[in-house]
């Protein structure tokens, strides 16, 4: 093994001796740190030169090392050949014990102080020959804008804050990859804070060093890719420039799949398919190894900053071979050790948190209680009584942050809205996550904003009860036919990214769109085999429970060689039903087809699986579409054209329902209260709501225009016996948010 020259830093970087001298003069007083002793004498590396960013640093700004070493190794990133770390002195006394790290270029220590004053550091490096430790140094802090790293509030268990003491409430999107700058302006520049990043095989913006994973097929077990480090480190750059913080996944369900039917798999890009299967990712002693050293160095490199919102361990835990194949124990396991790990090597604090799939049977008891933040997807429900129903019923279970970690892939603002207000008055930590970014229009980054200033009102370090307003109910007469699709809105459907005919040659999904009166798609069945594509409509009246039938007429031009067809599809309370295949509908090319759908009187395995759908689970259906799918497809067809129109509810008579006049929530507090008043019928001016158990003493409630934060005005109520009545002023739209104060 031959000694190997590593070289960091600009040109004319002082030799660490004069440093070293030079901090004496600055910061006289104790001259080591007695921790860190040289217990072989002149054995070891050698500490050629260090180079320090600054000598004066901003609190919690970063403070970075660059080493020139001369060391004996062959893999430069592993710790048991050469292990670099150093020990930090706060003025206050504490120590700090932090990891260096090579970047692929050279050896660096980042660190970033909490407390102003002066500081020093002795940095200690061991390989094989020996330890070598450094000389005392030292740095100044100041004061600076930072607030510092996101954490668990210390008051209130429930929400986040900065290290200051500051209030943190997320609000934003996934932009898991292919992050611009000009995409995070538009984030920024409309209130957005928090962003979801993939540690995956997608992003090919920036620098182009995206598309691996950490430790990849390229960069080897062991070691880990240069470009990628590069990536992260220009990301957290950007997001600095713009008080972002980034919700950093490091297992993407993808990197853990290989097997796994129905579900994207990247494992083969993975540096640990090198040395054994998907399934037993969870469970290999092996590969737990080199995680650990995986873990560290993340730990090392991008710790750090402030900007890392939180460890993301591991998102939709179910869609990765560990867990399909039946080790769902072992996954559990994995997620402890990985908790531990992060808790007893992270010494800023980051939280963590990870996730199950977004179905409605998706519910990760284990992980809620293990991570600091319980984060439940949703991508079967996204009305706001749905995601109401999910934050209360996480709300009496687990006393920490709650997520909503991703939810949507659709283009609807009505739906963005109403899941932004209902989401902050059942007590989410943040906004709901909304997959992606490239699924916010104008129209939602106007939402995002007007959201985004009110919450900058709340304080939610101040404890708070979780409370439902009482309000009336009322019969209401419905139509014998309630119209679905009127053929001039398309951003109520959408195309989900796992059928593949949703999607084009180069992988990008269709969209629908309003044509001649129908919502009009492509879709291209050319895989070679079986083929399918699925479209599906929500932001619809969901209870169907009146109705006996539901019928639309789809049209296609298919040219492929395979025989299309149609299958209906419900999604009750979120669960995905299907029709049984004995019941699809053979489709004409170039020819309207008229489909019908039992809800009363269906015939015996209508649906498949022996599925049933019962009265009571059509009061809410939260999507329903049509799956089109050929056994046989042509590589070579050209893309299939989709027209649904007309798609309706049919009753033999007009039903009576009876229905709340509104619906409402507050999170309340002793000194500010905060809530959403919503209604689906007509317009919220004058409807009334009550909170109870609100106590005694005079309330001055503020009523906003939740669609454009306009000030709906200010009044004095006095409660009766404990009940606070609340009438919501004049306004034309369907909700309104206020603010309550004693």
């Amino acid at each position: 093994m031959s000694k190997i020259s590593w070289q960091i830093g600009l040109a004319g970087v002082a030799t660490f001796m004069i440093i070293g001298a030079l901090m004496l003069v600055l910061f006289p007083g104790k001259k080591e740190l007695i921790t860190l002793k040289d217990l072989d004498g002149t054995a070891g590396p050698k500490i050629i030169a260090v180079k320090q960013n600054a000598s004066e640093i901003g609190a919690y700004e970063k403070f970075e090392l660059s080493l020139e070493l001369q060391a004996a190794y062959e893999n430069p990133y592993d710790p048991e050949e050469l292990d670099l770390s150093a020990v930090f002195l706060s003025p206050g006394g504490k120590q700090w014990e932090i990891n260096g790290f090579f970047d692929g270029a050279g050896w660096l220590v980042r660190f970033a102080p909490n407390e102003i004053g002066n500081w020093k550091y002795r940095l200690s490096v061991k390989d094989k020959t020996g330890t070598t430790i450094s000389a005392e140094a030292g740095f100044n802090t100041v004061e600076s804008s930072s607030h510092g790293w996101i954490q668990l509030s210390s008051s209130n268990k429930r929400y986040l804050e900065y290290s200051d003491g500051s209030t943190f409430y997320g609000v934003g999107a996934a932009y898991p990859w292919g992050i611009t700058e000009s995409g995070l302006d538009d984030l920024a520049g409309n209130g957005a804070n928090l962003i979801t990043y993939w540690n995956g095989n997608y992003d090919n913006a920036g620098n182009g060093g995206g598309d691996d994973q950490i430790e990849s097929v390229g960069s080897g077990i062991g070691k880990y890719d240069v470009q990628k480090g590069f990536r992260v480190d220009e990301l957290l750059e950007w997001f600095k420039a713009r008080d972002l913080y980034m919700n950093f996944v490091i297992w993407p369900h993808d990197s853990l799949a290989d097997q796994i039917n129905g579900w994207p798999t990247a494992w083969k890009r993975s540096a640990y398919s090198t040395i054994g299967e998907a399934k037993d990712f969870y469970s290999s002693e092996e590969m737990w190894k080199f995680q650990e050293k995986l873990y560290r160095y993340i730990i090392a490199r991008w710790g750090y900053s402030q900007h890392i919102a939180a460890w993301n361990l591991v998102t939709e835990v179910n869609g990765t071979d560990g867990w399909s194949s039946g080790n769902s124990e072992q996954a559990n396991e994995w997620i402890t050790k990985m908790q531990q790990y992060f808790k007893s090597n992270d010494p800023y604090g980051h939280p963590t948190v990870g996730s199950m799939a977004g179905g409605a049977e998706d519910y990760w008891d284990h992980g809620y209680k293990t991570l600091d933040i319980a984060d439940r997807e949703n991508y079967y429900d996204f009305t706001y009584k749905a995601i109401a129903k999910d934050v209360q019923t996480r709300w009496k279970k687990y006393e920490k942050p709650l997520f909503i970690g991703e939810i949507g892939n659709v283009t609807n603002p009505q739906l963005y809205h109403n899941a932004l207000w209902a989401a902050l008055s059942n007590g989410l930590a943040s906004a709901p996550i909304w997959w992606a970014q490239d699924k916010i229009n104008a129209e939602m980054f106007d939402q995002m904003k007007v959201f985004s200033d009110f919450v900058k009102n709340i304080d939610f370090r101040e404890p708070r009860t979780h409370m439902e307003l009482a309000t009336k109910t009322i019969q209401k007469q419905l139509d014998a036919e309630i119209l679905l699709e009127d053929g001039k809105n398309a951003e109520d459907w959408n195309m989900p990214d796992w059928p593949d005919a949703n999607m084009d040659a180069a992988g990008t999904l269709y969209k629908p769109i309003a044509e001649d009166g129908a919502v009009s798609v492509l879709m291209s069945f050319r895989s070679g085999g079986y083929s399918q594509g699925f479209l599906h409509q929500s932001g619809f009246p969901s209870d169907w429970s009146s109705y006996k039938e539901l019928q639309f007429d789809i049209y296609v031009e298919h040219d492929g060689k395979g025989e299309l067809q149609a299958k209906p599809v419900l999604l009750p309370d979120g669960n995905w039903t299907e029709g049984n295949d004995r019941y699809d509908i053979k489709l004409t090319s170039g020819s309207w087809t008229t489909i019908s759908v039992p809800l009363a009187d269906v015939p015996r395995n209508y649906w498949k699986d022996s599925k049933k759908i019962e009265t009571e689970q059509l009061h809410n259906i939260s999507s329903w579409g049509v799956k089109l799918y050929t056994k046989v497809s042509d590589k070579e067809a050209k893309p299939t054209v989709v027209k649904l129109r007309n798609a309706r509810l049919l009753s033999d008579k007009p039903p009576s329902v009876e229905v709340k006049e509104a619906q409402g929530w507050v999170m309340a507090g002793q000194k500010l209260s905060f809530g959403w008043l919503v209604t689906d019928e007509g317009a919220i001016g004058g409807k009334t709501a009550e909170l109870k158990c609100f106590g005694e003493g005079e309330a001055t409630v503020s009523w906003y225009n939740p669609w454009n934060g306009e000030a709906l005005g200010n009044e004095k109520i006095l409660p009766a016996e404990g009940v606070l009545k609340l009438t919501a002023p004049t306004s034309d739209k369907g909700d309104i948010a206020f603010l309550i104060k004693r």
